[in-house]
């Protein structure tokens, strides 16, 4: 299951490679990157997510824990099957 994360900007002092290390730590061998990017201070990353395991829902709390607790933009969005929420919501 592919979850993506877009972004306006980064956390104070953190760069996209950071971000990318901290989520494979958060994720574990429950997910990996497929991609990632920026243009300017905006950017996504990619994830693809273990379904077979365990219920994907873990994945997604931790990612948007992890999200909230590093400090970016209440407007970064994490998007699953289409659908687009902030991770403040």
């Amino acid at each position: 299951m592919e979850l993506r994360i877009d972004f306006p900007k980064l956390p104070e002092k953190k760069s996209l490679l950071d971000m990318r290390g901290e989520l494979d730590g958060v994720l574990g061998d429950d997910g990996w990157l497929i991609g990632s990017g920026q243009s300017g201070e905006s950017g996504f990353v990619e994830l693809e997510l273990e379904d077979e395991k365990q219920n994907p829902k873990y994945g997604i709390m931790a990612v948007k824990a992890y999200l909230q607790r590093a400090g970016f933009d209440p407007y970064t969005t994490i998007e699953l099957a289409g659908t687009k929420t902030r991770i403040f919501d």
